[in-house]
């Protein structure tokens, strides 16, 4: 009996668990954000305590089976704060998440423009936001990010509006490809070329734009920068030099008023790095007074008055057009300083934009107006930006995102021909700085003539055959002008499959026409025979890339610790670049710069190198790629990717290379738990290899034919006709692709509350098969050649280091940010019995590669040297000149560092940027020049006084009879011999100088109004006022005090040089405000 109520009770209870487990709900709702309302695909949604759990869907729906009651749901996503909720006995749970700054900070756009959590990337990312590109008073997104990034090293060719700059990411991966960084906009490659009007020997490629001039920062949403290999591989051979990524604003979908920015900003601009000039001597050599360029003549004491200058102008004809100087004596005093040429340039910008959108469609719509006048008379930049961009949700599964930007860019300059002191033209162009830098200090260049009357308009100086054109005439008759129109488009077309699946079709067009002209009215002087007549030159530049992009991503959970992430992807994408234009002399009418006033013309660039001047290149690109990221328990993190291309610039069977990479990431706080704390709240480390290539310049594979005209006697009468012939480089059709292998290591981490964030980043990178240009044998009718030759090395260290210095209840806080950037790049070899290449310069004095020594080394002509090392005094007391050329320096800075400080207090925000910059030769034209001719306050001392040379002299021979027996020098020279024939025209060495400087980059206060007094007082949404002021202040410590020499300037232009200041165009100074007013 009592086995049978046993046996009903066990039976029972079955019966009623049974009944109990059958008896589940199911549990629906809606996820939407509590920012705009909008509903949230892709949000987690899980049981707590269990593995039961879903997504939301398109349309931030869920359902989920379970228990009857009881229990709680946990919702989570990226950015978004996780919330937990009781569910009670409900059937419908509808939450509302809310942003999650610190987790909003941790996602980042990679390439493809993929977001991704930032703590699962195995490699190096950096963003800088729009809160730092807006309401910044400067028309160039280069300025904005100078300091701001770790591992990017940004170089101003010059201070001219609409000057260019030299953009480089962990150092120079090839000797002779280009160098500079993809820049990728909405997804989308944006052409940032620099196309130099010019070459190294006239300076023109210190002045050209680069052509990321054509964004306008206002349109910016963000920037994010990929340094790596690992993290640009899906870019192919484009991303080798690393990637900037800038997205733009497209608006929001959000429901609601659209909303209206303003803003103005306007600043004033100076030249900031003239010389102080001493007052104390004027024009002459040896202390005799003359028509010497330079101030090493007879102290201002010893002279009452000199004969007028023009007195001595061989030009009989300016007796009578300007009788009132002629047998007049002058005081013999310094005049002016000639600073006040230059003006206060004025910059501003009007900017105007809307956005909004509904649940469906997001807008943004700006137009900006920018005007700027540079401090050189001449010098001006317009520009008219306009950008639309929308995103639509067009069904529950299919969605478009387009945007156009429109730009025009005007720029006109006066030449700034690169000028070593030598004279003041090279190649027939004049240099505008030069010639006003040498003026003797009792020149009053300002308040004198500059031109003969009219018709003539000649150039008149004070030397007396005029031999030296006059820099105001410069200013005013001489001009370079640049205008550009660009449409840029890119649209985005992605299709839910799935919650899991999708298709992203991206296509982008970007062209645009550039026309450059650069003319010289004529009666520039008599010396220059060709810019005298009169020349003018057109080039008609148009440049267009079409790029398509599709791609297939895939999720998939494939355990319950294991998440992976994938997307395979084709890329095809075509560069078209075409060049025409005619160069002209013998100008009929002066003031006309057309062509069809000059009387001859040529294909050619006489003028300015003899190089045709039409030309045309176009490459394609195709690839695939694959990228496969897998997530175990959210602490372990696993990327795969390869990109394979073909690339039309080398010929089949060497114009295709696989690239992979890989890396890993290990979240280490949520791996071991018990680590984590209040001081250590993350730490992560990260590991990377990538790989990636570079496959030349078009036509390398190829002999080129050129055009040549010949002439011949068919009946005694000399005829030409068109011909054609090779030229002297030899095309390679067994040229390889340059390849490139790196290997990252890193580690993140916040500290005490999150109020520290570390970031660190090592690296080691090397390319091999490098191309270039190598010798070959004369014999077979060739001088060089394109080869694989040699190997680089480049290894480095980048940290950012920010934090949060104070915060008080009151609502003080304080930011702190200091960003560290070091690059060590090496030559390791060069092979085939090449020596060194010529990277950048001339063969007498540039950038060189050699094995075994950095990257760029500066050679030159230096003193020759005895068996100990000193140098040699000749028996005029001056050094010996070497006659082979010898390493100089490394221009390579050895490291670079930001400390950026933000405070900010009741709506008031005080913001502050140094830069420095440790070490890094230079050869700088401009202190050498200015020390040399006696122009600088560094000379104000008394020229009576003799110099002794530091080496030795030779006093006969050894005991041997052959070798030469040396002495300490003792010959003593005169201070204009020490002045200008060994600071300025002596060796190549007196010319170096270490580019050590320390800098205020920016420095802002900005005031935001509370939003109590929008409403009701003020028919606004925000409004905020900033002043703000660039490159106030800087010291270049181991260059002559007076000089004022900056170092940033690069008159190499965008490319491979490094090192090199040839007068082109000082450095500039703003100052200015920014109202900003959102309705």
């Amino acid at each position: 009996m009592g086995r049978i109520l046993r046996f009903k009770i066990v039976v029972a209870l079955v019966f009623f668990t049974s009944i109990a487990w059958a008896q589940t709900r199911t549990v629906s709702g809606k996820v939407t954000s509590k920012d705009d309302g909008a509903a949230l695909p892709g949000v987690n949604v899980v049981v707590k305590g269990t593995s039961n759990g879903t997504t939301t869907d398109s349309d931030g729906k869920y359902a989920l089976a379970l228990p009857e009651s009881g229990g709680a749901l946990v919702f989570s996503f990226i950015g978004l704060r996780t919330e937990e909720i009781e569910i009670g006995d409900r059937t419908t749970v509808d939450v509302q998440l809310n942003l999650d700054v610190s987790q909003l900070q941790e996602v980042v756009v990679t390439a493809q423009g993929l977001a991704r959590e930032k703590k699962a990337l195995g490699y190096s990312v950096s963003t800088v936001n729009k809160e730092q590109l807006e309401a910044r008073p400067v028309n160039d997104i280069s300025a904005v990010l100078r300091g701001k990034v770790p591992g990017v090293v940004i170089n101003p060719t010059g201070g001219m509006a609409g000057s260019g700059s030299s953009i480089n990411i962990r150092g120079f991966s090839s000797l002779t490809g280009n160098t500079q960084p993809l820049w990728v906009v909405d997804g989308v490659p944006f052409n940032s070329d620099t196309n130099q009007n010019s070459g190294f020997s006239t300076g023109g490629a210190a002045t050209a734009s680069s052509r990321f001039l054509d964004l306008d920062p206002n349109t910016i949403q963000s920037v994010t920068v990929l340094s790596g290999l690992a993290a640009a591989t899906r870019y192919g051979d484009q991303g080798r030099n690393g990637v900037i990524l800038v997205t733009t604003k497209s608006g929001s979908t959000k429901a609601g008023k659209p909303e209206l920015t303003f803003q103005q900003s306007t600043s004033f601009s100076k030249i900031a790095s003239l010389p102080d000039f001493q007052n104390s001597y004027g024009a002459g050599f040896q202390q005799l007074y003359g028509a010497f360029f330079s101030n090493w003549g007879p102290n201002f004491k010893e002279i009452d008055s000199v004969a007028h200058p023009f007195q001595n102008l061989s030009d009989p004809t300016l007796q009578y057009a300007y009788p009132e100087y002629f047998f007049k004596r002058i005081p013999y005093v310094a005049a002016p300083n000639i600073g006040g040429f230059f003006r206060t340039g004025v910059v501003s910008n009007t900017s105007v934009g809307i956005s909004g959108g509904t649940n469906k469609l997001g807008y943004n719509i700006n137009i900006a107006n920018t005007s700027e006048q540079g401090y050189t008379p001449g010098n001006d930049l317009k520009r008219l930006n306009i950008t639309t961009g929308f995103n639509t949700a067009v069904t529950d599964k299919f969605s478009i995102k387009y945007s156009v930007l429109y730009s025009n860019t005007d720029i006109a300059s006066p030449p700034l021909n690169t000028a070593t002191g030598g004279g003041a033209a090279n190649n027939g162009v004049p240099s505008l700085y030069a010639n006003f830098l040498y003026t003797p200090r009792n020149i009053d260049i300002l308040n004198m003539p500059y031109e003969t009357p009219a018709p003539d308009h000649k150039s008149i100086f004070y030397r007396t055959g005029n031999d030296i054109p006059n820099a105001i005439w410069i200013s005013k008759y001489a001009k370079e002008t640049d205008v550009t129109n660009r449409f840029f488009n890119s649209a985005s077309f992605v299709y839910d499959f799935t919650d899991r699946l999708s298709l992203t079709y991206k296509a982008g067009y970007d062209t645009y026409t550039e026309k450059q002209t650069r003319g010289i009215n004529r009666g520039i002087g008599p010396t220059y025979a060709v810019p005298d007549r009169g020349i003018y030159q057109v080039n008609n530049i148009t440049n267009s890339i079409w790029n398509h992009d599709i791609i297939i991503s895939y999720q998939k959970q494939i355990s319950n610790s294991i998440n992976m992430t994938g997307l395979l992807g084709g890329n095809a994408r075509n560069d078209v670049y075409a060049r025409d234009g005619i160069y002209t002399e013998g100008q009929s009418v002066f003031g006309v710069l057309q062509t069809y006033n000059f009387t001859t013309s040529s294909s050619r660039d006489i003028g300015f190198g003899g190089n045709y001047i039409s030309s045309k290149r176009e490459q394609q690109r195709y690839g695939v790629y694959a990228d496969f990221s897998f997530d175990y328990r959210n602490f372990l993190y696993l990327n795969l990717q390869g990109r394979n291309d073909w690339n039309s610039a080398l010929e089949k069977g060497h114009n295709t290379l696989f690239y992979p990479s890989a890396s890993v990431a290990f979240d280490a706080t949520e791996a071991f738990s018990s680590i984590k704390s209040s001081q250590l709240n993350f730490l992560k480390l990260r590991v990377g290899y990538g790989t990636s290539a570079n496959f030349g310049t078009p036509y390398s594979t190829r002999t080129i034919v050129s055009q040549n005209l010949r002439g011949y006697l068919p009946f005694g009468t000399t005829t030409t006709v068109p011909g054609q012939t090779y030229g002297t480089t030899l095309g390679n059709p067994k040229l390889n692709p340059e390849l490139q292998q790196e290997i990252e290591v890193g580690v993140e981490a916040k500290l005490f509350n999150n109020r520290v964030t570390l970031d660190v980043s090592a690296y080691q990178r090397t390319t091999k098969d490098l191309i270039t240009l190598a010798p070959v044998d004369p014999s077979t009718g060739y001088s060089r050649t394109w080869a694989n030759v040699g190997k680089l090395e480049n290894k480095g260290i980048n940290f950012a280091l920010s934090g949060t210095a104070l915060k008080l209840d009151n609502g003080l806080q304080w930011d702190v940010t200091w960003n560290f950037t070091k690059v060590s790049p090496k030559v390791l070899e060069l092979g085939n019995g090449i020596s060194e290449i010529v990277l950048a310069g001339f063969t007498t004095r540039g950038n060189f590669a050699m094995p075994g020594q950095p990257t760029n080394i500066i050679k030159g002509l230096a003193p020759l040297k005895d068996p100990n090392g000193n140098s040699i005094v000749g028996p005029d007391g001056l050094y010996i000149v070497d006659p082979n050329i010898q390493i100089l320096g490394n221009p390579n800075p050895d490291y670079l560092t930001t400390l950026i400080n933000s405070v900010s207090f009741k709506g008031f925000t005080f913001a502050f940027q140094f830069d420095y910059r440790k070490g890094g030769k230079m050869y700088a034209s401009t202190p050498s020049a200015v020390i040399g001719r006696g122009v600088s306050a560094d000379v104000d001392y008394n020229h009576d006084l003799t110099f002794v040379l530091p080496g030795v002299r030779q006093a006969g021979f050894e005991a041997d009879g052959v070798t030469a027996h040396y002495i300490k020098n003792d010959m003593q020279i005169t201070a204009s011999d020490y002045g200008f024939n060994t600071q300025f025209n002596g060796t190549d060495a007196a010319a170096m100088f270490d580019g050590t400087t320390i800098r205020l980059r920016e420095v802002s206060l900005r005031y935001t109004l509370p939003t109590s007094w929008f409403g009701r007082k003020l028919p606004l949404k925000g409004a905020s006022i900033m002043l703000t002021g660039n490159n106030l202040w800087f010291n270049a410590v181991n260059v002559p005090k007076h000089v004022n020499f900056d170092p940033e300037v690069s008159s190499q232009g965008v490319g491979n040089g490094l090192g090199f200041d040839y007068l082109t165009g000082p450095s500039v100074k703003r100052y200015g405000a920014v109202l900003r007013l959102t309705f």
